[in-house]
């Protein structure tokens, strides 16, 4: 746990260990064999235990209210179908979650030692070729990013939400559902802080390529151009280590991950519907909490897509730094650095940076961009469903009332 970058992410840290989403930083910093790491442990294990526990009961109480609501409404068995699935999913991805954390607890560990070894060396390495980015702020960064959309979730969260609740459960299960559902969604914060870690560690690495760059245009001594080749051949061997942190980073949250896209998902289309089977009721109030509870779920899914696009942009813009090294250098004898830009090019060729689910798809904003096309295209269908099934109603309803009058008509006749 050493280094800049998780010292500044370590508030965050700590308070996703609050929602029992990451293990205590402080657990990392601990030997292993201490009974002060073994006490640490134990109540954390037992405090995501508890949280799972009241997940199961939370999912428990929702699957019986949505049952008593389905009955009064007398909606069809599709709604019922959609509403039993996100409880499911809402149970599953919360114990699949913790379970997957305290099982894979060395491998998080792992990722935060990569992180600040990295980030020691570009230190380590760089330090006699230009300076530091000192222009940049990456605590305000950091803030504007993970802080601020974390006090926006746990203000807008139970603004929307509670009202929604119905009144068939108590005052202390509707505040319980709210911290169950304010963990779910904390989850992509979780993934887009380390996302944006690992680009933070790019943005340093691009700077000293950019900085070697500048110094090999001005560069007539053969030793300043073994330098040069040296760092550069450094900068290569570090930038393949994030890529091999970007593996291990998806590695870890394949499965939270996926269930996370999976329950928004979800969650979504189960709005959508319910919001259209409310649409006829004159006494609905909750229409607007609807649309902003949706539009919530959806940016939560934005987020880790555009933090990992544009983390992918600046890995990308590392082949148009060598292409400018490339055509823009006049050394009379560049023989060792078309080597290392030779090298460097079959690198960024072979290694392309991706974010993915275990390759079941991609975190960008394509991806993003397929999940809105879906929801539009099952609120389509939805609409037509729906209508041809109004329409049907009455066509049902004005022939039963025009049988009604027949029958009434023949009576009065034989009267």
């Amino acid at each position: 746990m050493k280094g800049q970058l998780l010292a500044t992410a370590r508030p965050y840290l700590q308070l996703f260990s609050l929602l029992s989403l990451t293990p205590p930083p402080s657990s990392y910093e601990r030997s292993h064999h201490s009974w002060q790491w073994k006490l640490l442990m134990l109540i954390f294990t037992c405090y995501t235990c508890c949280t799972c526990l009241l997940g199961a009961y939370i999912s428990y109480v929702n699957i019986m209210i949505l049952e008593v609501e389905i009955k009064d409404l007398m909606v069809e068995d599709f709604t019922y179908a959609l509403g039993l699935a996100q409880k499911i999913i809402f149970l599953f991805a919360l114990g699949t979650s913790s379970a997957h954390m305290l099982i894979y607890y060395h491998k998080l560990g792992r990722i935060y030692c990569e992180i600040s070894t990295i980030e020691l060396d570009i230190v380590a390495a760089f330090q006699s070729i230009g300076s530091q980015r000192k222009h940049y702020n990456f605590r305000v960064y950091l803030f504007k990013r993970i802080g601020l959309w974390t006090i926006f979730l746990f203000v807008a969260i139970p603004r929307l939400t509670f009202p929604l609740l119905t009144d068939f459960i108590t005052y202390q299960e509707k505040i319980l559902t709210e911290f169950i559902l304010l963990v779910l969604q904390f989850k992509s914060l979780q993934y887009t802080l380390l996302v944006i870690l690992i680009q933070e560690l790019l943005l340093r690495l691009r700077h000293k390529l950019i900085q070697i760059q500048q110094e090999l245009t001005v560069c007539e001594q053969h030793v300043l151009l073994q330098a040069l080749v040296q760092a550069m051949r450094k900068n290569k061997h570090l930038l393949a280590c994030i890529w091999k942190l970007v593996s291990e980073l998806e590695e870890y949250f394949m499965l939270p991950m996926l269930l996370f896209f999976l329950y928004n998902g979800v969650c979504m289309l189960h709005i959508v519907n319910w919001a259209f089977i409310q649409a006829v009721n004159p006494n609905d109030c909750c229409r607007y909490l609807r649309f902003g509870r949706f539009l919530i779920l959806l940016f939560n899914l934005l987020i880790p897509c555009w933090i990992s696009h544009n983390c992918i942009r600046t890995y990308n813009s590392f082949s148009r730094i060598l292409h400018s090294i490339r055509c823009g250098s006049s050394l009379v004898t560049p023989q060792l650095l078309k080597m290392i830009l030779m090298e460097y090019a079959l690198q960024m060729e072979h290694l392309k940076l991706r974010f993915t689910c275990g390759g079941f798809f991609d975190i960008n904003l394509k991806y993003f961009a397929g999940i809105v096309v879906t929801i539009v295209s099952y609120t389509i269908i939805l609409i037509q469903f729906k209508m041809q099934a109004m329409v049907e109603a009455k066509q049902a309803a004005k022939q039963l009332l025009n049988l009604r009058l027949t029958n009434k008509g023949n009576n009065l006749i034989k009267v």
